[in-house]
């Protein structure tokens, strides 16, 4: 502690429903665990007490200015001109020029982006919250990067069961959650909705739900407009969930379902998967990209798939960068052999409960955390 400052804040959006949001929330959880104390910076302050859980959780943790010993920025290198000038407003500059300053950003595609790289190269080291992001942040910036997985550690504030969310009791449930309004194409939600409509052609007598939760897209979206047709076709096997949530509300939508299900073109680490897993539920996902950190074949169902160029468009800085095309069909296939053998679906829910909360606790994360930690105040 230096002058009411603890030796470590984090910097992020601790308040947000976000995902960087999650982020930060997670890194926190996880120092606690391990009992190193670290202060708060809510960037923006723009979403306080929005979430009374987040509130309680977290409120008694802000801090207004940085350490001058360690700071770690869960941030995004787009952010960090916009932080930077917030925290200069707050008259925290110098604080910035002392510190050892790291930064812990998302990303989704094999190739790290140039012109974000120089602005990572203002930090004195980066940590990747996947391999995957590792390999790709490493080969762009000249400064150390260190592998450092997110906690995955989840609590329910109030129980929901499904009545709450007008899912069926007895369904074999797949859920799928994304934004239109941020790059769905990478989501790949459309692979996701046709395995589940083959897996109904396949299995026509069989209880089965697919629930999609999504924001973003104008009603005139024609992206919207062709998802929610193919959800009216499904009829009672299928619904959509497009209010706002909060927090406990969504961490109960996971627990509700039997499988999540992503198709994704790539990820950075992934957090629906590893949050079904945490909860003991069946995660069925594309065998690429951040979520291989922590899904093996041993605890999941990884879904065959082919690379393919990222299309014009699709993605920032996608330009000459590949990413996955899921196998629709072996996905169809797996999903049908869950279905039709329950006990199996349970056994591979409790092994993935098991992995993650063996090598993805807060406390497992936040040993991981606190060695690295300790290595900087020794050098």
């Amino acid at each position: 502690m230096s002058g009411g400052v603890p030796d470590l804040v984090l910097v992020g959006h601790p308040f947000s429903a976000i995902g960087m949001a999650e982020h930060v929330r997670s890194t926190q959880r996880a120092l606690r665990a391990v009992g190193v104390k670290a202060g708060l910076l809510d960037v923006y302050g723009m979403d306080r007490g929005k979430d009374p859980d987040f509130e309680r959780e977290f409120g008694g943790d802000v801090v207004t200015s940085l350490s001058p010993r360690t700071n770690l920025f869960c941030i995004n290198a787009d952010e960090v001109e916009q932080a930077m000038g917030v925290l200069r407003h707050i008259g925290s500059g110098p604080a910035f020029e002392r510190a050892h300053n790291i930064i812990y950003p998302a990303w989704e595609l094999a190739k790290y982006p140039e012109p974000w790289a120089r602005i990572l190269e203002q930090f004195d080291e980066v940590w990747a919250p996947s391999e995957f992001i590792r390999q790709a942040v490493a080969g762009a910036v000249a400064r150390r990067v260190v592998h450092m997985p997110l906690a995955v550690e989840i609590t329910v504030s109030a129980f929901l069961g499904r009545r709450h969310f007008g899912i069926p009791e007895n369904a074999f449930v797949c859920l799928f959650f994304f934004d239109f309004s941020s790059y769905a194409e990478r989501k790949n939600p459309f692979a996701m909705l046709e395995a589940f409509e083959k897996l109904a052609a396949l299995r026509p007598n069989a209880p089965l739900h697919v629930v999609v939760k999504y924001k973003g897209g104008k009603d005139d979206n024609p992206g919207r407009r062709a998802l929610e047709a193919r959800l009216a076709a499904l009829g009672s096997r299928a619904q959509a969930i497009t209010r706002e949530l909060s927090d406990n509300e969504i961490k109960n939508l996971v627990r509700c379902a039997d499988a999540f299900v992503s198709l994704h073109r790539s990820e950075g680490f992934g957090r629906g998967p590893a949050e079904a897993m945490v909860m003991g539920r069946a995660a069925v996902a594309t065998g690429y990209s951040g979520n291989l950190d922590y899904m093996t074949p041993q605890n999941s169902r990884l879904v065959d798939y082919e690379l393919i160029p990222v299309a014009k468009g699709a993605y920032l800085f996608g330009e000459d960068q590949v990413w996955a095309d899921a196998s629709v069909d072996h996905a169809v296939r797996l999903l049908a052999e869950l279905v039709d053998d329950p006990a199996e679906a349970r056994a591979l829910g409790a092994r993935a409960r098991r992995h993650i909360r063996t090598h993805f606790s807060a406390r497992a994360i936040g040993l991981r955390y606190s060695a690295r930690l300790e290595e900087l105040a020794d050098s």
